[in-house]
């Protein structure tokens, strides 16, 4: 009848659809898993190692013109390879047929490297100096002209400079010459008559307090949490951007539309190496080491800054990389001192700031934590895993 033959044709129409979503769902399941196979073997594939390198040939070497206006479509006057002649103007070989190209870079590095040039050494020298002390002689590292700054002392910044051609460029040596000599080993501590006197301290009659660098500061929290992953050479560790749009170290899971798909990727332990191993965009700078000032990509940096603002502070509260590391931290030392919270106070207080406390130091920093505790206790808090 009618209404069985409607029945049968809905129960057809069911059993059909059933049919196609198992077929659809078991061909995904199979295609996933041959798509897995095929990336696990791609990953087995050696990588080919790759060299860049710039040549030219022998011969005929390029010719170079002066563009009028900036613009290469107006070449004028033919140039020499030669430097700068309001400092020193040797002409610059430029062919020499004892080599497979035409050595004018050659040339020019041994020109620069002579002993001759006024200036290689004691730029070199002063950004020796400005690393550490965290000021150059020169205080303009990049500009050593009319514009830039003069130097404090004009017969240091000399007698380095002759010293570091005399011993063959050694920087190691130049390295050790500058951290015993009696500038570097002073104290840091000021006093009136010689802020009076020399209040940016250009004279060093002290030695400058210097914060950490950017790239130090996390190396020393992932130090301090015991996951610093010390592995050398490789493929730098990838940066992307997090669902709150803070740049964070991690591999990129958004979709075809640069939407997020929530996926998150283990990494091994690979972003927790060291910080100069992170890579280096100029679009996405990893918001950690941007907040402490990490130098600037475009087009490059000559100096870097240093300012003390909010964001620092709140990066210390809030950040989920510092707090997951203070977490592996506090772990480390229960596990050490376990239920003796002054031993984990003093151990912690030791590893962080390489000195032992004092009874008033360890005094205040027990009361913190327990007055920490009652207060999380009290709050009955809602995001723990906001709470380290």
């Amino acid at each position: 009848n009618k209404k069985s033959d409607k029945h049968a044709a809905s129960e057809l129409k069911r059993i059909d659809e059933r049919i196609k979503f198992f077929k659809s769902a078991l061909s995904k399941k199979a295609l996933d898993a041959m798509a897995k196979k095929a990336s696990d073997i791609r990953t087995t594939k050696p990588q080919e190692p790759f060299i860049r390198a710039l040549t030219e040939p022998t011969g005929t070497p390029p010719v170079t013109h002066v563009f009028f206006r900036g613009n290469f479509d107006q070449p004028k006057d033919v140039v020499k390879p030669a430097g700068l002649s309001v400092i020193s103007a040797p002409i610059i070989n430029s062919n020499n047929p004892a080599l497979p190209s035409t050595g004018r870079r050659t040339a020019f590095a041994t020109h620069l490297t002579s002993g001759k040039h006024p200036l290689t050494a004691r730029v070199l020298v002063n950004r020796f100096w400005l690393h550490h002390f965290g000021r150059g002689i020169v205080d303009t590292p990049n500009d050593f002209g009319k514009l830039g700054e003069l130097p404090s002392h004009p017969e240091l910044l000399d007698w380095l400079a002759t010293d570091f051609m005399k011993h063959g460029w050694q920087l190691k040596r130049l390295h050790k010459l500058i951290m015993t000599s009696q500038a570097y080993r002073q104290v840091s501590t000021r006093n009136k008559k010689q802020d009076t006197i020399d209040p940016d301290n250009r004279l060093l009659g002290r030695m400058n307090v210097r914060r950490m660098e950017a790239e130090t500061i996390r190396d020393a929290v992932l130090s301090l949490s015991e996951n610093l992953n010390l592995k050398l050479h490789g493929k730098p560790v990838p940066v992307t951007e997090n669902d709150e749009g803070q740049v964070i170290i991690g591999l990129n899971t958004t979709d075809s539309a640069n939407r997020p798909t929530g996926k998150k990727i283990d990494m091994k332990g690979e972003q927790y190496r060291r910080s100069i191993y992170v890579q280096a965009r100029r679009s996405l700078k990893l918001s950690f080491l941007d907040a402490f000032d990490a130098p600037t990509m475009e087009p490059n940096c000559a100096k870097r800054p240093v300012s003390t603002v909010a964001p620092q502070a709140l990066i210390f509260m809030n950040n989920s990389f510092v707090i997951d590391q203070s977490r592996a931290m506090a772990k480390n030392l229960q596990a050490a001192a376990k239920d003796d919270l002054d031993a984990q106070l003093a151990t912690g207080w030791e590893y962080a700031f390489g000195c032992h406390t004092t009874p008033e130091q360890l005094s205040q920093s027990r009361e913190f934590v327990l007055r920490q505790t009652a207060l999380f206790k009290e709050r009955k808090d809602k995001t723990p895993e906001l709470t380290a």
